[in-house]
């Protein structure tokens, strides 16, 4: 019995010191993964988030759908999708589908977390605002956000945020439950987790992927004043493209207290629209007879960093998206997200392959997660269109 007592004295101090030191957000992570037999946030956990819906469109715009005979998987794929939890995949060639497939106890209704997919609809948003005139991607980030001013912020402008060239030290790690992403994941009141940080020396040489960079995007839409993150995208894409269900933002408290948008993540869709977006990319950022977002911001989004600045040389990544080419040279984007969420687009085939899944497998080709060129290659096989 006094051993119990000590136990249970010692877990309950440890309780107490976490709330203390800020370290609190750690039980909630907790209850969300291990119990749920995971190690790490995934994709069905939505039933946690405090949350802002993006509504279906007034006027839905299903996709018309031509299903082929073509079988995209070889016999190793059938075995990537079973070891990695394939959740769906999707292909759309020219507006049609072509193939689907869902696995997991999913379906065509079923909404999925983004991961860092939704960094690229960040900089659509971004692109909106300035389509708008609101900003401009040359601006320094100081002038939206005063404490970048002088040494703090290096003459940092958004596009080098957009293409992840800050200089900004916050960190990439999930596995840690004390570092920078874990932390904006599952505590509150993630500004002021962001507000510390500085630029550490001229910005724009290196390349670094730091979710972090998404959050100040964020906060800049913000400072305009025309209404959050949600309100950005849903007006401004999701309305206007047709979608057919409710889309949902995890925020870092509950809207009434002013949550704001987790941007990095926790964007929930299903599979069907959130390859509304690979159209939208595919088309130049025109959607039917609408210019949603201008061909201009589209192209620089869509063209690697070296291609737009000679201080970097980084050939694999646009404006919160990443880029590359297919076996035959066709450039193609990918909205990439932590477990294998993949909205692929190629404009020059008119085609979106879409994947959403519990996992990855941990690999790179070139600058590229591996599976990227997996998928793609899949989707290109359905359609017998030569990679």
């Amino acid at each position: 019995m006094r051993r119990l007592k000590i136990i249970v004295a010692i877990v309950l101090s440890v309780v107490i010191l976490s709330f203390i030191t800020n370290h609190g957000y750690i039980w909630g992570g907790i209850q969300e993964t291990y119990f749920r037999g995971w190690k790490n946030s995934n994709i069905d956990d939505i039933e946690f988030r405090d949350l802002r819906v993006l509504d279906a469109a007034d006027a839905t715009q299903p996709w018309a759908m031509a299903l082929n005979e073509v079988n995209p998987f070889t016999a190793e794929d059938e075995l990537w999708n079973e070891d990695y939890l394939t959740a769906s995949f999707l292909v759309i060639h020219r507006d049609t589908i072509r193939f689907e497939q869902y696995w997991q106890g999913h379906d065509e209704r079923t909404l999925t977390n983004s991961f860092s997919a939704c960094k690229s609809i960040v900089a659509l948003a971004i692109g909106l605002a300035a389509d708008q005139g609101l900003l401009d991607v040359h601006d320094s980030v100081a002038q939206y956000l005063p404490r970048f001013a002088g040494d703090a912020g290096r003459g940092l402008t958004i596009q080098e945020v957009l293409q992840m060239r800050s200089h900004i030290p916050f960190g990439e790690s999930y596995s840690s439950p004390f570092g920078f992403m874990a932390k904006a994941y599952y505590r509150e009141d993630i500004r002021s987790l962001v507000a510390p940080y500085t630029v550490t020396d001229d910005p724009g040489s290196r390349w670094k992927y730091e979710g972090g960079n998404t959050m100040l995007l964020e906060e800049i839409l913000a400072s305009l004043g025309k209404g959050s993150l949600s309100d950005w995208v849903e007006r401004g894409f999701w309305q206007p493209m047709g979608a057919e269900n409710d889309a949902f933002w995890g925020l870092d408290a509950p809207e009434d207290e002013g949550g704001v948008e987790r941007c990095f993540a926790q964007f929930y869709a299903t599979t069907r629209d959130y390859a509304r977006f690979g159209k939208l990319l595919n088309q130049g950022g025109k959607w039917g007879d609408l210019q949603l977002l201008s061909e201009e911001y589209t192209k620089a989004l869509m063209t690697p960093i070296a291609g737009l600045t000679d201080a970097c040389d980084a050939e694999h990544y646009g404006y919160q998206i990443w880029l590359g080419e297919t076996e035959s040279g066709r450039a193609f984007s990918c909205m990439e997200g932590l477990r294998g969420q993949m909205i692929i687009s190629v404009p020059e085939l008119d085609l979106i392959v879409v994947r959403m899944g519990y996992s990855k497998e941990e690999v790179k080709k070139g600058e590229l997660p591996s599976d990227i060129y997996r998928v793609l290659e899949m989707g290109l096989r359905n359609v017998s269109l030569e990679g």
